[in-house]
Protein backbone atom coordinates (compact mmCIF):
# COMPACT_ATOMS: atom_id res chain seq x y z
CA UNK A 1 0.00 0.00 0.00
CA UNK A 2 1.29 3.38 -0.76
CA UNK A 3 1.20 6.65 1.15
CA UNK A 4 -1.42 8.02 -1.45
CA UNK A 5 -3.67 4.80 -1.37
CA UNK A 6 -3.83 5.09 2.56
CA UNK A 7 -4.52 8.66 2.24
CA UNK A 8 -7.62 8.18 -0.31
CA UNK A 9 -8.65 5.24 2.06
CA UNK A 10 -8.82 7.44 5.00
CA UNK A 11 -10.77 10.18 3.42
CA UNK A 12 -13.49 7.80 2.99
CA UNK A 13 -13.50 6.35 5.96
CA UNK A 14 -10.50 5.66 8.52
CA UNK A 15 -10.93 2.28 10.38
CA UNK A 16 -11.78 1.16 6.21
CA UNK A 17 -8.02 2.32 5.78
CA UNK A 18 -6.75 1.13 8.88
CA UNK A 19 -8.38 -2.41 8.18
CA UNK A 20 -7.07 -2.25 4.61
CA UNK A 21 -3.62 -1.53 6.44
CA UNK A 22 -3.90 -4.19 8.76
CA UNK A 23 -4.90 -6.71 6.20
CA UNK A 24 -1.97 -6.15 4.05
CA UNK A 25 1.19 -5.74 6.53
CA UNK A 26 -0.20 -8.31 9.25
CA UNK A 27 2.04 -11.10 7.75
CA UNK A 28 4.91 -8.90 7.48
CA UNK A 29 4.71 -7.33 10.90
CA UNK A 30 4.48 -10.95 12.28
CA UNK A 31 7.25 -12.07 10.43
CA UNK A 32 9.47 -9.39 12.42
CA UNK A 33 7.83 -9.66 15.92
CA UNK A 34 8.17 -13.70 15.59
CA UNK A 35 11.52 -13.54 14.85
CA UNK A 36 12.82 -11.42 17.20
CA UNK A 37 10.42 -12.77 20.25
CA UNK A 38 10.15 -16.63 19.27
CA UNK A 39 13.15 -17.36 21.94
CA UNK A 40 11.29 -15.82 25.13
CA UNK A 41 7.97 -14.95 24.51
CA UNK A 42 4.40 -16.78 24.48
CA UNK A 43 2.21 -16.91 21.53
CA UNK A 44 -0.06 -14.22 23.11
CA UNK A 45 3.17 -11.69 23.95
CA UNK A 46 3.62 -12.02 20.31
CA UNK A 47 0.15 -11.29 19.20
CA UNK A 48 -0.21 -8.70 21.89
CA UNK A 49 3.14 -6.81 20.39
CA UNK A 50 1.80 -7.11 16.62
CA UNK A 51 -1.79 -5.39 18.00
CA UNK A 52 0.90 -2.47 19.80
CA UNK A 53 2.64 -2.21 16.71
CA UNK A 54 -0.79 -1.38 14.16
CA UNK A 55 -2.05 1.08 16.90
CA UNK A 56 1.59 2.64 17.17
CA UNK A 57 1.20 2.72 13.45
CA UNK A 58 -2.15 4.06 13.81
CA UNK A 59 -1.51 6.53 15.77
CA UNK A 60 1.84 8.07 14.56
CA UNK A 61 1.46 7.98 10.53
CA UNK A 62 0.72 11.32 9.32
CA UNK A 63 -1.17 11.12 6.31
CA UNK A 64 -0.97 14.55 6.05
CA UNK A 65 2.73 14.78 4.90
CA UNK A 66 3.20 15.12 1.58
CA UNK A 67 5.21 11.76 1.19
CA UNK A 68 4.97 9.03 -1.94
CA UNK A 69 5.62 5.46 -1.97
CA UNK A 70 5.10 2.56 -0.26
CA UNK A 71 5.41 2.82 3.75
CA UNK A 72 6.23 -0.79 4.51
CA UNK A 73 9.46 0.62 5.40
CA UNK A 74 8.02 2.98 8.16
CA UNK A 75 5.96 -0.32 9.29
CA UNK A 76 8.46 -1.95 9.41
CA UNK A 77 10.81 0.46 11.26
CA UNK A 78 8.19 0.51 13.79
CA UNK A 79 7.95 -3.10 14.08
CA UNK A 80 11.55 -3.54 14.84
CA UNK A 81 11.79 -0.91 17.72
CA UNK A 82 8.55 -2.12 19.76
CA UNK A 83 10.16 -5.47 19.66
CA UNK A 84 13.23 -4.49 20.26
CA UNK A 85 11.32 -2.99 23.47
CA UNK A 86 9.41 -6.04 24.19
CA UNK A 87 12.17 -8.27 24.07
CA UNK A 88 14.42 -6.59 26.23
CA UNK A 89 11.62 -6.29 28.86
CA UNK A 90 10.93 -10.19 28.63
CA UNK A 91 14.69 -10.68 29.06
CA UNK A 92 15.66 -7.45 31.28
CA UNK A 93 14.26 -9.65 34.45
CA UNK A 94 14.58 -13.74 33.06
CA UNK A 95 14.85 -16.56 35.34
CA UNK A 96 18.33 -17.28 34.63
CA UNK A 97 20.13 -13.74 35.76
CA UNK A 98 21.91 -14.48 39.16
CA UNK A 99 23.18 -11.64 41.30
CA UNK A 100 26.91 -12.16 42.35
CA UNK A 101 26.42 -10.17 45.33
CA UNK A 102 23.37 -12.09 46.63
CA UNK A 103 22.94 -12.49 50.34
CA UNK A 104 21.76 -15.85 49.49
CA UNK A 105 25.20 -16.49 48.31
CA UNK A 106 26.91 -14.85 51.48
CA UNK A 107 25.53 -17.29 53.67
CA UNK A 108 27.45 -20.10 52.02
CA UNK A 109 30.43 -18.98 52.93
CA UNK A 110 32.89 -18.73 55.96
CA UNK A 111 32.08 -16.30 58.75
CA UNK A 112 35.57 -14.96 58.73
CA UNK A 113 37.10 -13.28 55.39
CA UNK A 114 39.49 -15.63 54.77
CA UNK A 115 41.77 -16.11 51.38
CA UNK A 116 39.77 -19.05 50.94
CA UNK A 117 36.88 -17.28 50.61
CA UNK A 118 37.98 -14.13 48.64
CA UNK A 119 39.35 -16.94 46.22
CA UNK A 120 36.27 -18.52 45.78
CA UNK A 121 34.20 -14.97 45.20
CA UNK A 122 36.57 -14.20 42.86
CA UNK A 123 36.37 -17.43 40.92
CA UNK A 124 32.51 -17.48 41.21
CA UNK A 125 32.29 -13.85 39.62
CA UNK A 126 34.64 -14.61 36.99
CA UNK A 127 32.44 -17.80 36.34
CA UNK A 128 29.52 -15.83 35.72
CA UNK A 129 31.40 -13.10 33.67
CA UNK A 130 32.48 -16.10 31.31
CA UNK A 131 28.82 -17.49 31.10
CA UNK A 132 27.47 -14.05 30.45
CA UNK A 133 29.58 -13.47 27.85
CA UNK A 134 28.31 -16.84 26.06
CA UNK A 135 25.05 -14.31 25.25
CA UNK A 136 21.60 -15.33 25.05
CA UNK A 137 19.90 -17.87 25.42
CA UNK A 138 23.36 -20.24 25.58
CA UNK A 139 23.73 -18.37 29.06
CA UNK A 140 20.54 -18.76 30.51
CA UNK A 141 20.48 -22.35 29.50
CA UNK A 142 24.11 -22.73 31.56
CA UNK A 143 22.30 -21.62 34.28
CA UNK A 144 19.43 -22.69 34.56
CA UNK A 145 20.76 -26.10 33.84
CA UNK A 146 23.81 -26.24 36.46
CA UNK A 147 22.58 -23.53 38.87
CA UNK A 148 19.56 -24.07 38.92
CA UNK A 149 19.28 -27.84 38.43
CA UNK A 150 16.22 -27.93 35.55
CA UNK A 151 16.40 -30.64 32.79
CA UNK A 152 16.57 -29.82 29.17
CA UNK A 153 12.59 -30.38 28.69
CA UNK A 154 12.08 -27.57 31.85
CA UNK A 155 14.46 -24.80 30.25
CA UNK A 156 12.79 -25.67 26.65
CA UNK A 157 9.49 -24.44 28.05
CA UNK A 158 11.30 -21.50 29.72
CA UNK A 159 12.95 -20.48 26.06
CA UNK A 160 10.54 -21.97 23.54
CA UNK A 161 12.70 -24.05 22.37
CA UNK A 162 13.06 -27.89 22.10
CA UNK A 163 14.64 -29.90 24.23
CA UNK A 164 17.14 -31.35 21.56
CA UNK A 165 17.63 -27.46 20.70
CA UNK A 166 18.62 -27.16 24.30
CA UNK A 167 20.53 -29.96 25.07
CA UNK A 168 22.62 -29.10 21.66
CA UNK A 169 23.10 -25.35 22.34
CA UNK A 170 24.03 -26.84 26.20
CA UNK A 171 26.55 -28.65 24.16
CA UNK A 172 27.99 -26.32 22.62
CA UNK A 173 27.98 -23.62 25.36
CA UNK A 174 29.75 -25.75 27.27
CA UNK A 175 32.89 -26.00 25.09
CA UNK A 176 32.94 -22.36 24.56
CA UNK A 177 32.62 -22.09 28.24
CA UNK A 178 35.81 -24.03 28.93
CA UNK A 179 37.63 -22.20 26.11
CA UNK A 180 36.79 -19.11 27.53
CA UNK A 181 37.82 -20.17 31.15
CA UNK A 182 41.16 -21.56 30.01
CA UNK A 183 41.80 -18.45 28.35
CA UNK A 184 41.82 -17.17 31.54
CA UNK A 185 43.93 -19.86 33.14
CA UNK A 186 41.14 -21.44 35.34
CA UNK A 187 40.74 -24.57 35.79
CA UNK A 188 37.92 -26.23 37.70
Amino acid sequence: MTHDEFRKASKSSLEKAQRMLFDEYFSYVYTIVFSRLRSCASREDIEECVGDIFADVYMCYDEEKELSGDISGFIGAVARRRSADVYRRLTRNSLGKISIDDEEAEQFEAADNTEDTIDKKELRSDLIKCIECLGEPDSTIILQKYFFMRNSREIAELLSMTPEAVRTRCSRALKKLKEKLTEMNISL
